[in-house]
């Protein structure tokens, strides 16, 4: 069998200016790995709460680390159960009523995520879970999951709409089956967020399913209803808030946990 030879060639030496060109290239391939390297810490902070990873306890001892909220507006009592304080103001009309001192937001946002939540209703309590919202405008620029004494509005002779019922996509869309407890009793309410795909346990049951992607048309539902929203659901920020609301009757939760899910 005949071996075939091969004959090595001596490298050509550069001169200056091809090597000023490969050392540019290698120094400037060097610069961008350094810059990843700085921002990619960054962007993962950014994604879970004061930096944490996995599930977060919202109401541990340090809780307002988490949460901020007007002074004195909402409490933990010792059985670790949080609860909006309530006061009487004077309306336009000079009627006094008793209504709850304002919102509780998280102090970090939130896009991926899943929330975990026991809620309490008083009777005929209106209240609400916002999530990825603008504190400045969480009805125009965020969601919300209603909560609501449902039996008890009834019963009082309120009128009720299904899209505003508990365990609603708040004016959106209604839940699929009432599974709620009465007034009065605990509550276990899951929500998960994943990109446009947000979904609704209650008490182990999966009770509302959301594509936001549905919604493209500004004040109006898929459905050719009509809701009260400028900037359409599949529009709106992917980001935001998580906020406990409450709308006029006493309310109280525990056992709050937040888990990203975009680490």
């Amino acid at each position: 069998m005949r071996i075939r030879s091969f004959k090595m060639e001596r490298m050509k030496p550069m001169n200056k200016k091809e090597w000023m060109n490969q050392s540019k290239s290698a120094h400037n391939l060097c610069m961008f790995f350094c810059l990843l390297l700085m921002i990619l810490p960054v962007s993962l902070q950014a994604q879970a709460p004061n930096g944490v990873v996995g599930e977060v306890s919202l109401l541990a001892a340090e809780w307002k680390d988490y949460w901020e909220c007007r002074e004195d507006a909402w409490i933990i009592d010792q059985e670790g159960t949080l609860t909006c304080q309530m006061e009487e103001v004077l309306q336009k009309n000079g009627k006094k009523r008793v209504r709850g001192m304002g919102y509780l937001w998280t102090r970090d946002e939130f896009s991926d995520f899943v929330l975990d939540v026991e809620y309490r209703l008083s009777p005929q309590a209106n209240s609400g879970i916002f999530f990825r919202a603008d504190p400045e405008d969480p009805v125009q620029d965020g969601f919300e999951i209603q909560l609501l004494d449902d039996s008890g509005i009834h019963q009082a002779g309120g009128k009720l709409n299904a899209k505003k019922l508990n365990a609603a996509l708040y004016d959106c869309q209604s839940p699929s089956i009432d599974v709620a407890n009465p007034a009065g009793e605990w509550n276990e309410l899951r929500l998960t967020c994943r990109g446009s795909f947000i979904n609704v346990e209650l008490n182990q049951k999966i009770v509302n399913q959301i594509d936001l992607r549905r919604w493209t048309d500004s004040k109006r539902n898929p459905d050719g209803t009509a809701n009260k929203f400028e900037r359409p659901l599949s529009k709106r920020r992917s980001a935001g808030r998580i906020g406990f609301q409450n709308h006029g009757k006493q309310v109280w939760f525990r056992n709050v946990r937040v888990t990203p899910l975009n680490l």
